[in-house]
């Protein structure tokens, strides 16, 4: 501890005084010195800076207590000698005066520098501590994380709104609470403004601590469950293999599943967890699903039962009172057969040309049979380019949304000239009705009993019975023709021929021309017949139909 008697300083009342300023200045100044060597709180470079800074003062503050300790040892004696001295002559002498006068101002100028010099070092210690320590340091709370340092922050609470912050993320992620287990400490210290908390840092650590080993993920596809995994990404991972490999060019255009895919998180610890492979196995596989397809142009029901792997009749089982010798365009058919069991769905923007369809306008002609019509200006369709965004479903086209539609040749309508004027009765009407009353008895096609092709149908009947007309036109034979027995043949001028076959009687002549319902023969069992019954055929062309096509058998 410092004491007034280290130092000299004036005597009397005033040096009295002097002294204990003097005094308390040096203790107040040596506390401020060592306040940075004494704070171990302080930490980091500025901590370091202001302790080196502390004991350079106090060091400047020894080497001046030992520099004033020496000058007054050396100048006290002297100074004591001399004012002895010359008090003696002070009085009566003016040589003596001046000097005496000059040593007073000497002794003052000592004491001066003591106390001056010793001041002025140590207001600049504290000046200079008290700049840096206002500028780097001050209170706060050194956070710890599980033991390890993660910075300062000025109060806890902001350690616990960020807590809460990611709480709130990864309960609406899990779709449930959840609460960090994590554990926190804080020390309050002198806090270096250069050390902040991480509060970025701090959260991915927090999002890192997040217990997810208890939680499973359930894949299932349109509500069917495949199976369970502890790992939502593997389960990711597949499905992707899945899609690159069943789809061309999936890297390319927008490529999904065409299936509700849907991956459900659960904390279930009683569920077990299926394979990777075996859920890939199975949904890479087939399954058998019924579907509707729609009859087109040219479809028979062995064609399409081909196409599907299936026989016709495992088609009209599915299909109760299905005729397979009479199906027609736009008929509706249940068919059944193997499909993948994830369909991929792609859509692809494509551009292309349209034809645009003329319209047709029409001009009467009262000198025309009302079944005749011609062309007065043949129709030209107009041309438009098309951008769509087609969907395909495992390669078949689902849908097309048109983004942009551009007319490039506006169509060319036709113009038809139909009769008004009315038919005579023996002109084709275009449809056919059946040729007797008698009961179907064989059907068109292949017939294995007599080895041979039924290039029409029977109808059985007394002999005797009236055969009619199917439809008006002109008798171009009756009489005998062979196989046949007795036959007419009627041609309705439209392209169709009609045959009425193994007749008992003919009732109508060569040329002769015969309405709709005429009756034009009797039925009988003439030429290869076994049994009383007509032979009714239609020919399109020169070829010939299956009449069931054209008419009913009952």
């Amino acid at each position: 501890m410092l004491s007034a008697d280290s130092y000299v300083l004036p005597r009397g009342k005033n040096g009295r005084s002097l002294r204990r300023r003097w005094v308390k200045l040096r203790l107040h100044t040596k506390r401020l010195a060592t306040i940075g060597a004494n704070a171990v709180e302080l930490q980091g470079l500025f901590g370091h800076v202001a302790r080196a800074l502390s004991w350079i003062g106090w060091l400047l503050l020894l080497l001046w207590n030992l520099l004033a300790r020496t000058v007054s040892k050396l100048v006290t004696p002297i100074s004591d000698a001399i004012e002895e001295t010359l008090s003696r002559f002070r009085a009566g002498h003016r040589l003596r005066q001046q000097a005496y006068e000059y040593y007073t101002h000497l002794k003052s100028l000592g004491h001066r520098r003591q106390v001056g010099r010793g001041a002025g070092m140590a207001l600049l210690a504290s000046a200079t501590i008290m700049i840096i320590s206002s500028c780097c340091f001050g209170l706060g709370f050194e956070v710890r994380m599980d033991g390890e340092n993660l910075g300062f922050v000025e109060s806890p609470a902001q350690v616990m709104e960020l807590v809460e912050r990611v709480e709130e993320r990864i309960g609406a992620y899990l779709n449930a609470p959840y609460s960090l287990d994590a554990d926190f400490s804080y020390t309050m210290r002198y806090m270096d403004r250069t050390d902040p908390l991480d509060e970025t840092l701090l959260e991915q650590r927090l999002f890192a601590s997040v217990d997810d080993q208890n939680r499973k993920y359930i894949l299932t596809v349109d509500g069917e469950t495949i199976g369970v995994s502890e790992s939502k990404t593997a389960l990711e991972l597949m499905l992707r293999r899945i899609l690159l490999r069943s789809a061309e060019n999936a890297t390319q255009v927008n490529t999904t599943f065409a299936n509700d895919v849907v991956i459900t998180e659960t904390t279930d610890d009683s569920l077990a967890a299926t394979p990777i492979a075996d859920m890939e196995a199975k949904l890479t596989a087939n399954k058998v699903e019924t579907k509707i397809y729609t009859v087109k142009s040219g479809d028979t029901v062995s064609a399409i039962g081909n196409a599907y792997g299936m026989k016709v009749s495992e088609i009209e089982a599915l299909n109760p009172g299905l005729d397979p010798a009479k199906i027609k365009i736009g008929q509706e058919l249940t068919l059944s057969g193997p499909v993948p069991y994830l369909s991929v769905k792609q859509t692809i923007t494509e551009s292309y040309v349209e034809a645009i369809p003329y319209e047709t306008e029409l001009e009467y002609d009262d000198t025309m049979y009302k079944n005749k019509s011609k062309i007065k200006v043949e129709g030209v369709n107009g041309t438009a380019d098309v951008v769509a965004d087609v969907t395909y479903v495992n390669g078949e086209e689902t849908g097309r949304d048109v983004l942009s539609y551009t007319v490039t040749a506006e169509p060319v309508n036709a113009v038809k000239i139909v009769g008004t004027k009315a038919l005579p009765r023996y002109m084709a009407t275009g449809s056919f009705i059946k040729p007797s009353n008698g009961r179907f008895s064989s059907a068109y096609g292949y017939r294995p009993n007599l080895g041979d092709f039924h290039t029409g149908v029977d109808f059985a009947g007394a002999t005797g019975t009236n055969i009619w007309a199917a439809d008006g036109g002109v008798v171009i034979h009756s009489g005998w023709k062979g196989n046949y027995g007795y036959c007419v043949i009627i041609d309705h001028q439209n392209g169709y021929t009609t045959y009425y076959a193994h007749c008992s009687k003919l009732l109508v002549k060569v040329g002769a021309k015969v309405a709709k319902g005429d009756i034009i023969a009797k039925v009988g069992n003439t030429g290869r017949s076994y049994g009383s019954h007509v032979h009714f055929e239609i020919r399109k062309n020169g070829k010939h139909q299956n009449p069931l096509n054209y008419i009913s058998k009952y």
